[in-house]
Order: C-alpha cells, then structure tokens, then sequence
C-alpha cells in the first residue's frame, strides 16, 4: 500500500480515480491488524490501487467523508466513495464484501 497525503487523496478523488483507500492511526493495534488483512488482499486483487493514508493528518477528510472511527475503508469509484467499512472482521469477510465491487470495476 502507497501512503497518501491529505492533499494527494483529494487530488485523486477529483481526478475520478478509482482506488481503495485503508484510513488508520500509527498507534491503532486494530488499526495493524485490518493493515496486514489489507496486505494480503492487495496481493490477491493487484490490479486494484490500495492506498493507505494516517487519519491524525486529515482532519479536511475527516469532516468531508464524515469518518466515524478507524480503522476505515473506503472504495472509491470515479471519484466517490461508494463502500465504507469500518469493522474488517477477518480476511474472508472482507473478501466476501469487496470481491462483488472489485469485480464490477473490472468489467
């Protein structure tokens, strides 16, 4: 996963660009754990672009995406949030909820 400032997730988000972005804070032991689950997910659907950005330097996002705790993911399509998911669960369940929307971008 690519880090991403404040200013560069935006950029993205009006360019309509399509990307999962995996929001977190450095000292979230949760937050850890959904990274690692990402990490191996990322290498499944590797033609799907995983960003990661730290939440405590977003505080414009914050307020704009209405964020509601971390860890957090969102699936951006052209631009816009379309999926956000804040409880990750486990590899499979993330898989289950993500797989139909990756697939669709795809086609």
């Amino acid at each position: 996963m690519i880090e991403k400032s404040e200013k560069q997730v935006f950029n993205m988000k009006a360019a309509g660009e399509s990307f999962v972005l995996f929001l977190y804070s450095p000292l979230c032991g949760t937050c850890k754990a959904a990274e690692q689950m990402l990490n191996s997910i990322e290498r499944v659907y590797d033609q799907v672009s995983f960003v990661r950005a730290n939440i405590n330097t977003m505080p414009a996002l914050v307020k704009a995406e209405k964020i509601k705790s971390i860890p957090c993911l969102q699936v951006v399509q052209n631009g816009s949030a379309i999926k956000t998911i804040y409880a990750f669960h486990s590899i499979p369940s993330l898989v289950q909820r993500l797989h139909p929307i990756f697939d669709s971008i795809n086609k």
